[in-house]
This record gives structure tokens, C-alpha cells and sequence, in this order.
């Protein structure tokens, strides 16, 4: 049996690509005024992503990351704000790694055509052959 289709059910935010998904990727962070570090990109979806850094930014902090498309054509690149902090956790198994959600503020046409195409491989349904 299906779940009820629901106004901001599961399967509305799936089909809005608004579900964020694993995407396990190295990116280069630079921090509004800091120089670029390293970082690992946990997950993404049309609106944000979730970065695992050592860095700790103050919300609402400016920066701007990117990242190699698994498509392998090119980087993507976009700038966004911090809009959540997680620091280390005393019992880390069952949580993200220390780092913070970011809510994109600019990004390209091509980037987010790139960006809704990797939240696609993870939301459509599959096609089972045989």
C-alpha cells in the first residue's frame, strides 16, 4: 500500500527535490574574510547541503564551496550562508559529523541543473532489469 500523497509529505518533498541526499565528496570551503580550506560534503539538495569541516562559522556566515560533479564536468560551485552548527558530539555514532548546514544564496543555472540531477539519481525509483 502507498503512503497518502500530503501536502509537505515525504513524497512531495522528494518530488520537489527538497529531500537532501548522501553525497560523500571532497569540496574546497572558503569563509566570507578566511582563506580556502578543506571540507567534505556530506549532503545536498536544490536548497543547501550539509558540510563536515573543522571549521565552527557563526550563523548567517557568508561563504562559498565546490565541489567536483560526479558527472565528472567540472566543478559546481555556490555560495550560501550558514544556518546551523553542529559541533562534536560526545556520542558521535548515530550523528552527522561535526560541521554545518548551508542554505544556498546564489547559484548558477548550470549549477543547479547539475545539483537536481544528482538529487534525481537518489529519488527516482529504479528500474529493476531482469
Amino acid at each position: 500500500m502507498w503512503p497518502t500523497e500530503t501536502k509537505g509529505s515525504h513524497w512531495d518533498r522528494r518530488a520537489a527535490g527538497l529531500l537532501r541526499v548522501p553525497l560523500a565528496c571532497a569540496c574546497r570551503l572558503t569563509l566570507e574574510g578566511a582563506a580556502p580550506t578543506a571540507a567534505a560534503l556530506v549532503n545536498i539538495n536544490v536548497l543547501g547541503a550539509y558540510l563536515a569541516s573543522d571549521e565552527r562559522p557563526a550563523l548567517g556566515h557568508g561563504l562559498q564551496f565546490s565541489f567536483q560533479a560526479p558527472d565528472g564536468d567540472g566543478d559546481v560551485e555556490i555560495h550560501g550562508a550558514v544556518t546551523w552548527v553542529n559541533p562534536p558530539q560526545q556520542h558521535p555514532f548515530h550523528s552527522l559529523p561535526p560541521g554545518f548546514g548551508v542554505k544556498f544564496t546564489t547559484l548558477a543555472d548550470e549549477d543547479r541543473q547539475r545539483v537536481e540531477a544528482i538529487v534525481r539519481v537518489h529519488t527516482e525509483p529504479r528500474q529493476h532489469e531482469g
